[in-house]
Order: C-alpha cells, then sequence, then structure tokens
C-alpha cells in the first residue's frame, strides 16, 4: 500500500514539475470539493483535490494523475487514476488510504473569448481501498485556468 502511495506522490510531484507556470483552480459545488490542477492544457497534468464541507479532522484529499485523450479549442477529453487518502487518520491509528478512483472526463471551453473560463464533467468508479466496494460518482463543475 506504503508502494503505492508513493508512486502517486512522485507522479504528482513529476506532473506539477511540468506547469509551465499555469495552474487551474476548480470548484465542484454539488460535491464541495476545491481542485488545483496543472496545465490542464497539456497532455499529462496532476490534480489535487480537497473536500470544503467537512471538520477539519476529516479532510479528505485525491491526487489524480491525469491524461488528455483528445484536445480541441472547445473542448479537452481526458482520463485518469487517483488516490483518496485522509493524511490525519494517521495521527489516530485508522487507515490512510480511504479509496481508488477511475477519472473519465469533459472540459468544455464554452466561450470563444474566454478559454481559460471551464466547464467540468466527471464520470466514474470510485473504489475503497479493499476493492471489496464502491460507487459511481458523478461531478460537474467550473474551472478557470490562471
Amino acid at each position: 500500500m506504503k508502494k503505492i502511495l508513493i508512486i502517486f506522490i512522485l507522479s504528482f510531484g513529476f506532473l506539477t514539475g511540468r506547469i509551465y507556470s499555469q495552474i487551474a483552480v476548480s470548484y465542484y459545488p454539488f460535491q464541495s470539493i476545491l481542485s488545483v490542477s496543472s496545465n490542464t492544457d497539456k497532455l499529462l497534468w496532476a490534480d489535487l483535490r480537497i473536500e470544503t464541507n467537512t471538520f477539519f479532522s476529516n479532510i479528505n484529499l485525491g491526487l489524480n494523475a491525469m491524461v488528455n485523450i483528445k484536445r480541441t479549442d472547445w473542448v479537452n477529453y481526458y482520463s485518469g487514476l487517483g488516490i483518496n487518502v485522509n493524511p490525519f487518520y494517521g495521527l489516530e491509528s485508522l487507515p490512510f488510504t480511504n479509496g481508488y478512483v477511475l477519472n473519465v472526463g469533459v472540459r468544455v471551453k464554452p466561450m470563444q473569448k474566454h478559454k481559460n473560463l471551464q466547464v467540468i464533467f466527471e464520470f466514474g468508479p470510485y473504489f475503497n481501498k479493499n476493492f471489496d466496494g464502491g460507487i459511481v460518482r458523478a461531478l460537474l463543475g467550473i474551472s478557470y485556468n490562471l
């Protein structure tokens, strides 16, 4: 389990090192998730998500490595793998890892003049850490590339 976490952290560090001075800030209001991503227009990019509507000790973080499958002027289709962790669970001798996710999404750039403003839709399975249960989740949000 620790090997998987180390691989994700190193991948996230590698991908964020390729930011080229552009990041994206996203918000998914229905799930209360705030996201900071590296440049979402590059082939490979990373995403860090934090749940904002929770107690401090229950904050869940999502680390995702994404790849753009198809990029156009109006839309980016992407997919990626992620891990969901709670950094405070380790202090209470609880499992650090919550689960894993397969992201499949689309980033639509609805206004030609303002391509940095994007509407996001994601769909994909989320599995708990033991792969014996999970859900299919859908995310709808808005993003702005700085």
